[in-house]
């Protein structure tokens, strides 16, 4: 039986390093901005983006730092276009990988199984966390949303990812119920949650029933 695995990135791929808002502080902080202002930009920013990226505007990260930098009416001499840089690669290298996840797609992959990335995000900047860390090139298919054209947890993605790699079964992993865990159960995948808070070495399931299906396959 043929069989195909999708992975989330943020989150469960690659972890930030330190609370997003820090990230952001570092970056407005790299091209000379004071890191109150960087603070105070930060709101308006997260709304900002939010907005261009719900919308799949092509530029999410710049329209979040020039909704930030109208917002706050701060006299600093950079412009959005340059903060938007800074962010996009403070982000990236704001990122780590758990020990375990490579050994983990390198076994899969020897095992036969098709492997892939459906990720929220834009395509270019969700390639370069991959990339920074190889693990880019280990996969068979890249399914960003932003070249769906629909962000998860609209089914979208999940039939787009199916059609990149047919299989007989397909499973999904990913750390967001809502995002990740739900829609791709929905869409008929066997989802796997990644929950960063559990107890190591302890496997949580629904009842008795479903412990089988761990070792049964």
């Amino acid at each position: 039986m043929s069989t195909a695995w999708f992975f989330d990135c943020d989150g469960t791929l690659v972890e930030f390093t330190a609370p997003y808002d820090e990230i952001f502080c570092d970056t407005c902080a790299a091209v000379g901005v004071a890191r109150d202002d960087a603070r105070s930009l930060f709101e308006s920013y997260n709304d900002a983006f939010f907005d261009a990226f719900g919308a799949f505007h092509p530029e999410p990260y710049r329209e979040g730092m020039a909704g930030a930098l109208a917002a706050a009416g701060l006299d600093v001499d950079v412009d959005a276009a340059s903060l938007a840089a800074s962010l996009c690669e403070t982000e990236a290298a704001a990122t780590t990988v758990r020990e375990g996840t490579r050994a983990t797609l390198d076994a899969l992959a020897d095992d036969g199984v098709a492997l892939g990335v459906l990720t929220n995000g834009v395509a270019a900047q969700q390639r370069r966390k991959l990339t920074r860390h190889g693990l880019f090139d280990l996969f068979d298919a890249y399914v960003p949303s932003y070249e769906v054209g629909a962000h998860k947890p609209d089914p979208e993605p999940f039939a787009v990812a199916r059609d990149r790699l047919p299989a007989d079964e397909h499973v999904y992993v990913g750390d967001s119920r809502d995002h990740d865990v739900v829609p791709a159960r929905e869409a008929g995948f066997r989802a796997v949650h990644v929950d960063h808070d559990a107890d190591p070495g302890v496997v949580t399931v629904r009842d008795p029933g479903a412990v089988g299906d761990l070792f049964v396959r």
